[in-house]
């Protein structure tokens, strides 16, 4: 299972994104941020890997200055990987 961290560094603005993602229809849930993502407020917002495009395209235009980064998340049995995409 793979899926993609969008964080923050406001709580606020984790909030605002995901009240945005979800009037566009971007399937999305907030979560507490990987401890190996080393960033954010402690909330994320996970959205399919898939729905990648869509999801840069939203947090250019939703304009929240705190924006961290997005995270590739990974579980492979029972280990997880938390790697930086491009940010």
């Amino acid at each position: 299972m793979e899926y993609v961290i969008v964080a923050y560094r406001s709580r606020t603005h984790t909030v605002r994104f995901h009240e945005y993602l979800d009037r566009v229809g971007i399937p999305n849930e907030i979560v507490n941020t990987p401890k190996e993502a080393g960033v954010g407020c402690g909330l994320s917002v996970k959205v399919p890997f898939a729905k990648l495009n869509l999801v840069k395209r939203a947090v250019a235009f939703s304009n929240l200055n705190s924006f961290a980064g997005f995270f590739l998340v990974k579980h492979i049995a029972k280990k997880k990987t938390v790697r930086a995409l491009f940010n």
